[in-house]
């Protein structure tokens, strides 16, 4: 299967739906939700049916495409899927995680606003398409494919009083003007569009119409749109998050989560509103040890938003996703941007975000001239005249941003997907894990009187509440035993219903094999029933976690 690509809607559906005629015990597609266009929110589960159900397993949720115009991580999405099916029969870690826990993926989350961005005529909006929070456009500047060329670039108007020269190392790029810097030719540039309510003098920038950030939405530190912009009216308003949140919330079995989005090459992790010194300790050492695994996995770096992502450094972003799983439902949780062009330009060790407010004109060309030898095609379009209904005579040109920042030329997208999926199955490979150490049955005396004794264990990483801060929020139950007796069957001691508490998983243990190294059986719990019955009676044994699966197993007196 060719990764080399980005894909459409229908592409997308076909794709799974193949998956579940070639693999059925495998692969199950539904539908998470209908977006706001009405258009399938698809949803595909990944297990071996076999060997139990999806809700029986530890569960690791992996979205993308949140955001309308980062079509890349719906290549990942589905390179991970394809990695799990294609390798069930071969590899032993496709074949473990499959047959022992459960995946939920989701493609594309906002199949709208990618319809949009994917179209021949392409239209980029942040998130969704429903208006917002005004329902006609706002006086300025839209951007649109103003001369229907299929790409949205930029417009350079001259201008004595622009900020941009053209560059002095190559002229096919713009350079910022100096500060102190008199009497050259200058331009202001603009994005490609259209200009609503022009009075003939002033160029504003519009706010655009679908002004949703959907990643805004969720329902930790939820800010109105007065604070925050693009939240939506009031957390988990629109129906694509709505159908996220909802399916979340009731499948307890979830314990981690990674959402895929652009631009960067950072694995981020929560918080966005407040520093590690906030967070639980133990967690924090947990996401750290999980970061460093993802950067030996894929290159990139693991940094908190609060100290690492933020727009601004005395301002936060609210309403996200990787904050609210993991603070209201305890689950580990990573916001992985994809693709870093300076990075593969050369161009490291710089801050994420304030590297695009201020760096050296030589990293441009260093960026372009990586483009021309490893892209596909040639990455800057040749600025030329054309007549804008409203400017008059405009140039326009500059980087096809689609396919150059936003997401890798399409030549690359596969290499992404390839480190990145390694990550995602390590991460699925932490999950805790319930296991039968022992089932023993002895028999007391000859009138049928019998001794039933039953060890569990984690045999995972994580514990079986998740986090620390899954046990404060109670957001998981403790290991339960049931007991079903046949006719006949009667307990003399023990109850039908045995609670066992939380098991440990081996985070948060030392590292060193010192004196000061210890590894209790604190994952490891055990109950005991007397009862009495008649040879052949079938005993029934359930053992449930809500993160960490259910066990069925029998005993049948002897």
């Amino acid at each position: 299967m060719d990764f080399d690509r980005y894909f459409d809607n229908d592409e997308v559906e076909s794709v799974l739906n193949g998956w579940t005629l070639t693999h059925p015990n495998l692969a199950k597609v539904s539908e998470l939700g209908r977006s706001h266009e009405n258009r399938a929110i698809h949803l595909l589960t990944l297990t071996n049916q076999e060997s139990g159900c999806d809700e029986d397993k530890p569960a690791i949720w992996i979205d993308s495409n949140i955001h309308a115009t980062e079509v890349a991580g719906t290549t990942v999405a589905l390179h991970i899927a394809h990695s799990l099916l294609s390798g069930y029969g071969s590899d032993t870690r496709c074949r473990r995680l499959l047959d022992n826990a459960a995946f939920y993926i989701v493609p594309r989350l906002n199949p709208d606003g990618a319809a949009l961005a994917l179209s021949e005529n392409p239209k980029y909006v942040r998130s969704g398409t429903r208006p917002y929070p005004f329902t006609e456009p706002l006086a300025g500047l839209h951007e649109e494919d103003i001369d229907g060329d299929g790409r949205i670039l930029q417009m350079r108007v001259p201008d004595p009083h622009g900020d941009w020269k053209v560059s002095s190392l190559d002229a096919r790029l713009m350079e910022k003007r100096g500060a102190d810097e008199h009497g050259g030719t200058y331009y202001r540039l603009l994005p490609e569009g259209r200009l609503e309510e022009f009075d003939g003098v002033e160029i504003k920038l519009a706010k655009p119409l679908q002004g949703l950030d959907f990643n805004r939405n969720f329902p930790f530190e939820w800010q109105p749109e007065s604070t925050q912009a693009g939240a939506g009216p009031f957390p988990a308003s629109e129906v694509e998050i709505r159908a996220a949140v909802d399916f979340i919330s009731r499948h307890h079995n979830i314990n981690a989560a990674i959402t895929y989005h652009t631009q960067s090459g950072v694995i981020l992790r929560p918080y966005s509103t407040k520093p590690d010194e906030e967070m639980e300790t133990d967690d924090l050492w947990v996401f750290e040890l999980m970061g460093e695994r993802g950067k030996e996995l894929t290159g990139y770096p693991c940094v908190s938003v609060f100290h690492g992502f933020r727009y601004h450094p005395k301002k936060v972003t609210t309403g996200g996703f990787d904050d609210w799983v993991y603070d209201h439902l305890g689950m580990f949780v990573f916001t992985v941007e994809l693709w870093d062009l300076p990075g593969r330009a050369g161009i490291k060790d710089r801050d994420f975000i304030s590297w695009f407010r201020k760096h050296p004109h030589e990293d441009d060309v260093k960026i372009l001239r990586w483009l021309e030898e490893n892209g596909d095609e040639p990455p800057l379009v040749d600025w030329y005249q054309f007549e804008h209904p409203q400017l008059g005579r405009v140039e326009i040109g500059g980087y096809d941003q689609m396919y150059t920042w936003t997401n890798p030329p399409r030549s690359l997208v596969g290499e992404e997907a390839e480190r990145n999926t390694t990550f995602a199955l390590s991460l699925a490979d932490m999950l805790p894990k319930l296991t039968v150490h022992t089932l023993a049955l002895d028999r007391l005396t000859d009138e049928g009187d019998y001794r039933l004794r039953l060890v569990v264990e984690n045999s995972g990483f994580l514990p079986t509440y998740t986090s620390a801060q899954g046990r404060k929020r109670s957001a998981a139950r403790e290991v339960r035993v049931d007991l079903a007796l046949p006719d006949g069957v009667r307990l003399t001691s023990g109850k039908a219903r045995t609670e066992l508490g939380h098991l440990e998983g081996r985070s948060g243990k030392l590292s060193v094999s010192t004196l000061y190294a210890a590894s209790p059986t604190d994952n490891r719990a055990w109950t005991e029933w007397v009862l009495r019955g008649p040879p052949g009676a079938e005993i029934q044994v359930q053992v449930r976690s809500d993160r960490a699966g259910t066990l069925h197993e029998s005993v049948v007196l002897h």
